[in-house]
């Protein structure tokens, strides 16, 4: 199929990114734009989308808006290229037209396949070419067997797969520990590819999984769906532009259409068409074509996945901003390292910090890590009452930059402390320039440094020592921050900050990551472990006030040092000063 649209092309600066500005009826533009929403498959599998998903609320309001012919808004879709195998976008220059003008005149010519007629086995295989077009040493790998042995598993219950057939293969009992994991002699580990913190690998692997069990089924597979992949969400990637802001407004508009098929002229209309022959699907599809609203489109003539992300990013920021967890996430799971090494400094300089949103996002979902799906991420599916993004930041802001240690209640950040008195002392940073930092504090506080090691060892130990990680009603629970007394803001921080405290007073440096477990036995050598598994009546008691951040600041700091009873569990309710 071909769509042409009569467009004006605009170069606003000596770059080489051209504006295409031109309009299409809403339905012609679902058929060729792409809308690569930030969502899951199933519990666990992410997109490498940015787009929020849907809002349905904001869609039918926009619904309603549309379907009053008065209503106008200006505000065009931002789209951008994409380059996908077997579809294409390009601008055909007028005749005439002078090619180094800043300003010229054309026609967009979009082409695409007949989707209708793709086979499961090919949207996801065409899927899979895409992400290892974008990260090419992909195409060099096999994704992991133990995945596809659980999804033939899948496929098989499901009634995709004769299971006879494939039992030696299925049986995920049968895999011993090597199998279960990818050939790294053979095929190379793929998440080598790329820094642990991009996860379009992950994306990758069940991507690649589900083709693979593809190859093996005989015949074609009927339905929308297929092992908890949707037709429609695989076929967002195909399509050769990409929409960038709009994806509601073009939703809207389209169900607006739909709503005038109802019109009475319109069902007599198709009535009598159907009577002389036509075909009932193409009647609609021309009706909805007819009567759809033109959207000015804006198209950014580039296909780099890092501008596209930026773009998206900048004009949510400024206009209806997302909140920053899902930023966050979208930030350092979209794009493979290269792309975000190519955006890293413009998002920066739009207030977007993304080595902050990687650190957070790969604690939050390396399974190593005792935060592990414990950390909000913004996304629908989100379980409820997880660590809040900001607080989890906060956090690692202690660990990585050394700095937010303090005690509350008190002034000395001893985070701070430790880093100009004892850090540079510390043999876990002395090969800082054997590799290529500057200083021993650049070293600590890289991405992959020193410190993110000591922030999973140092947890790990909490939660040893103090928390339960079965029962969520355990007031010492590894979990739940709104009920929890040791998983929640305050009691986390004062951890952290008097851990610190007590590397400045002992004048410890930390010389590997194995003293880290000793290191925090020390600490608590006069702690009870029971500490937390208490009923501190905390009923009606905001946790994040001063008075009872410093009261429990205070009572832990004198009791970790003293080693005496317990406190009293009533104090635990009482700001400090009353």
């Amino acid at each position: 199929m071909e769509f042409k649209y009569k467009a004006i092309q605009i170069k606003q600066t000596t770059s080489d990114k051209w504006l295409s500005l031109f309009a299409s009826p809403a339905t012609e533009i679902s058929e060729w734009a792409g809308v690569p929403q930030k969502k899951r498959f199933g519990a666990d599998v992410e997109t490498a989308g940015f787009q929020r998903e849907e809002n349905p609320k904001r869609i039918s309001e926009l619904k309603e808006f549309y379907q009053n012919k008065e209503n106008i808004i200006q505000n065009p879709l931002l789209c951008a290229l994409r380059s996908i195998p077997l579809s294409s976008a390009r601008f055909e220059l007028d005749a005439g037209e002078d090619p180094s003008a800043s300003v010229r005149f054309g026609t967009i010519v979009i082409t695409i396949p007949n989707f209708g007629d793709f086979t499961f086995r090919e949207i996801v295989g065409t899927v899979r070419e895409y992400i290892e077009g974008r990260v090419p040493e992909l195409g060099h790998k096999t994704p992991d067997e133990s995945l596809v042995a659980s999804l033939k598993m899948l496929a098989s219950q499901a009634g995709h797969l004769e299971i006879s057939s494939h039992a030696e293969e299925i049986d995920p009992d049968s895999l011993s520990e090597e199998d279960a994991s990818p050939d790294t002699a053979d095929n190379g580990d793929p998440s080598s590819v790329l820094f642990e913190e991009s996860h379009i690998i992950d994306f990758w692997q069940e991507i690649a999984a589900r083709h693979e069990v593809l190859k093996l089924i005989e015949g074609t597979v009927s339905g929308d769906d297929f092992l908890g992949f949707s037709k429609d969400a695989l076929l967002s990637y195909l399509r050769p532009i990409v929409l960038v802001d709009g994806q509601h407004r073009l939703r809207g508009a389209i169900e607006a259409a739909k709503a005038k098929l109802n019109d009475a002229s319109i069902q007599s209309e198709i009535e009598g068409r159907i009577t002389n022959g036509d075909a009932p699907e193409s009647i609609e599809a021309e009706i909805l074509t007819r009567e759809a609203r033109t959207l000015p489109i804006s198209l950014l003539m580039t296909d780099e996945a890092e501008e596209q992300v930026f773009q998206f990013i900048v004009v949510n920021q400024k206009a209806t901003p997302i909140g920053r967890a899902l930023l966050g996430t979208i930030v350092s799971t979209t794009l493979s390292n290269d792309e975000m090494e190519k955006v890293a400094s413009r998002l920066k300089g739009a207030g977007i910090h993304l080595e902050e949103s990687q650190a957070i996002t790969y604690l939050a979902r390396y399974p190593e890590s005792p935060f592990c799906g414990l950390v909000e991420r913004g996304m629908t599916g989100d379980a409820k009452d997880l660590l809040q993004w900001n607080v989890f930041s906060s956090l690692i802001t202690i660990f990585r930059d050394l700095k937010g240690g303090k005690i509350f209640g008190q002034k000395n950040d001893y985070a701070d402390i430790w880093r100009h008195k004892y850090m540079n002392s510390s043999n876990i940073v002395a090969d800082f320039q054997d590799s290529g930092c500057e200083t021993q504090y650049a070293f600590w506080r890289r991405l992959d440094g020193p410190w993110r090691s000591v922030f999973m060892q140092f947890w790990t130990k909490i939660r040893e020592t103090f928390g339960n990680t079965e029962d969520p009603d355990k007031h010492n629970y590894w979990g739940r921050p709104r009920e929890s007394n040791l998983f929640n803001k305050i009691s986390l921080t004062i951890l952290a900050a008097d851990f610190f405290q007590f590397l400045v007073e002992t004048r410890t440096t930390i010389d590997s990551l194995s003293e880290i477990p000793d290191l925090v036995d020390s600490w608590l050598e006069n702690v009870n472990t029971g500490y937390f598994d208490k009923d501190w009546n905390l009923t009606g008691v905001k946790k994040d006030s001063s008075g009872i951040r410093n009261r429990w600041a205070s009572m832990w700091v004198e009791y970790r040092k003293s080693g005496e009873q317990l406190p009293d569990r009533r104090l635990f309710r009482q700001p400090k000063g009353e």
